[in-house]
């Protein structure tokens, strides 16, 4: 794979080969519905929403010395949040959206519950701790009002109970949450929130929408036309998104943009349904575009973390679809597997292959790996560069973890050494892989631990292995070829969290191309391995071997075996007698005689050996007829 060559650079715009294939006539049939500014997420919660959020938020609470309590709850989880089945998307989003806002008003609201005295009079139990603590958390937020009966929803009697209940002592918990506003001078709930938790929720609120075209069904301009005739109008500022208006992002071809107004009108669209389009974070199609730039048509490529797929399927769509693969690691069940395979299949992908093993258990050396080239490493990582947690967890399907670090206002300095240093093992791992040609670094962090100093950390212990199994890489900027890039000052593409967009860093690390060997290196090279006998010196204008000391010592330098020279008595143009350094070595590495000059042709030479061509200018060869040894010889002659 040549970097510096123009194969392998992209040019970004409309007229670049994703914008190919359909016409808009099969997306006539889906109409997009006109933008309500007033179309928002419901936050009516069924009973069962309830107890999910209740299971999903003791799962993430951080464990703690139960004499430390303020509130003891059954039991506090690891992180791992239990199976739950889902009866829609909808629910599932309801479900982390309770869970997470539980997390960030955590301390809050069992300050409330203590200094109202709610347990003295109502005793809880520790299994029941969790589900009053999420309740209790909606109906702060509800201003301590029940919200209306979900329509076709069972009761629980539990959720039931615990709800009349709080309703009962809504006056003492009423005005212990008023006393907390007042001590804290808080207009609204919000403003108790950490600042950095604060911020992040006003961006996610106004976040636009980013999805990427599914270049294998239709076209980037189909797209474009068919929001044309439904009186859409494209925008070349992002900050004029509003209303029926969308955006082409200028670093990736096949992304739209759409207003954080139309967040709800996407959410189970026909074009999402079948395929045509995908809902996804920038910063993945950041990564694949990086993938598509220094990858070259044939090869495969190897994603460290599937999640829901997304990522793997819209890498796929760049490469032949039946000459290259992507192997995609980390799925962890039957339920996992069939989930990701239905995805690409709706969306026409034929050349995703999943993997159980996790990353760092595969073996590079399985043939099934031979042809991989550029390995994506996305790690699970401190996250903390994301503005919409829950959007972002329900879209890349990472693990739930992610709310709780994101409750939070920053991640403990311990933990992100440890997630550092279980990217570094990820990255050397990539290394190991023999046909490794490029790696591409995602993480979604503002910390330099995670991002520049793994890169650093790298690099150096990529290039300092032992010479047998080392390959020297260097960083490039991802979104240029590799000459492109050494004129770049910085090799990292940062993007910086912000209501357009999450924060995230990106990296490339590429197979350094073979420098051409010195001619000093050549010569001391072959001297050493006994090709060349004698070498003096080399001339520092024409780059030639100079053998001193005239024809017949030079010839003595030269002489394979026996006294045949190689090159016969002619004059050398050089002063010196210089031999052509390349003719010289190559023609002894390979061990062919002589060619006959070109004027020579027509009367080929009686010496049976056979002609070689060397590179550069050819030198034309004869052998060298020697002295008769005896009389006989003479009359011969």
């Amino acid at each position: 794979m040549d970097f510096a060559s123009g194969k392998l650079q992209r040019n970004f715009n409309v007229t670049d080969n994703i914008l190919r294939r359909h016409s808009p006539t099969e997306l006539r049939a889906h109409s997009l519905p006109n933008v309500s500014p007033s179309a928002k997420q419901s936050t009516e919660y069924s009973h069962q929403v309830y107890v999910h959020a209740s299971q999903v938020f003791e799962s993430l609470l951080p464990k703690v010395d139960r004499d430390k309590e303020v509130i003891r709850y059954a039991q506090r989880g690891d992180g791992e949040v239990p199976r739950i089945h889902f009866r829609d998307e909808g629910s599932k989003r309801q479900t982390y959206n309770l869970a997470f806002t539980t997390l960030k008003y955590q301390q809050l609201i069992e300050t409330v519950l203590i200094e109202s005295g709610f347990f003295i009079q109502h005793p809880v139990s520790d299994e029941d701790q969790s589900l009053v603590t999420v309740i209790l958390c909606d109906l702060m937020n509800r201003n301590f009002r029940l919200p209306p009966p979900v329509p076709n929803s069972t009761a629980i009697p539990i959720v039931t109970e615990v709800q009349e209940t709080l309703m009962k002592a809504r006056t003492k918990l009423n005005g212990a949450l008023a006393r907390n506003r007042i001590k804290h001078q808080a207009l609204s709930l919000d403003v108790l929130l950490p600042e950095k938790v604060r911020e992040k929720d006003k961006c996610s609120s106004t976040m636009p929408i980013y999805v990427w075209v599914n270049i294998l069904k239709q076209s980037v301009r189909s797209v474009i036309s068919y929001l044309l005739e439904q009186q859409y109008e494209q925008v070349r500022d992002m900050e004029k998104l509003e209303g029926k208006t969308f955006y082409l992002d200028p670093l990736c071809a096949d992304v739209l943009v759409f207003p954080a107004s139309t967040k709800e009108m996407w959410r189970g669209h026909p074009l999402l349904e079948e395929g045509y389009l995908v809902l996804q974070d920038r910063t993945c199609s950041l990564a694949c575009h990086a993938v598509r730039t220094i990858m070259e048509t044939e090869g495969d490529v190897l994603h460290t973390h599937v999640g829901t797929g997304r990522t793997a399927a819209h890498g796929a769509t760049f490469l032949d679809q039946e000459k290259s693969n992507l192997f995609a690691c980390g799925v962890d069940s039957p339920q996992h597997v069939q989930e990701v395979e239905s995805f690409v299949g709706r969306l026409g992908v034929k050349n995703v292959r999943l993997l159980q093993d996790d990353f760092l258990e595969l073996d590079p050396a399985d043939p099934k790996f031979k042809n991989v080239r550029v390995i994506l490493v996305t790690p699970r990582c401190s996250r903390s560069g994301v503005n919409n947690a829950v959007d972002f967890l329900m879209n890349e399907g990472e693990d739930a973890t992610l709310l709780r670090d994101l409750s939070k206002e920053a991640l403990q300095t311990e933990r992100v050494y440890e997630l550092a240093g279980h990217h570094c093992r990820l990255l050397q791992q990539a290394f190991k892989f023999p046909k490794l040609e490029a790696i591409v670094y995602l993480t979604r962090s503002i910390y330099e631990e995670e991002n520049e100093d793994v890169i650093l950390k790298t690099l150096e212990y990529a290039n300092s292995l032992p010479d047998n199994k080392r390959i020297r890489f260097k960083s490039y900027h991802p979104m240029m070829c590799k000459k492109e890039s050494d004129t770049q000052r910085d090799k990292f593409l940062r993007v910086q969290p912000s209501e357009n967009a999450n924060g995230c860093f990106l990296a490339v690390l590429a197979r350094e191309p073979e420098a051409a060997e010195k001619p000093q290196d050549v010569i001391a090279r072959a001297a050493a391995t006994g090709i060349i006998d004698e070498v003096t010196a080399i001339d520092p204008v024409t780059g030639e071997l100079i053998v001193h000391g005239g024809r017949k010592k030079r010839d003595a330098a030269l002489t394979r075996r026996g006294n045949k020279p190689i090159f016969p008595h002619h004059k050398s143009n050089n002063k010196h007698n210089g031999i052509p350094l390349t003719n010289l070595v190559k023609m002894r590495m390979t061990e062919k005689r002589n060619v006959l000059p070109p004027h020579a042709q027509a009367k080929p030479a009686s010496s049976s050996r056979s002609s070689s061509v060397l590179e550069g200018n050819p030198v034309a060869l004869h052998p060298r007829k020697s002295p008769p040894k005896n009389k006989e010889d003479k009359e011969k002659n």
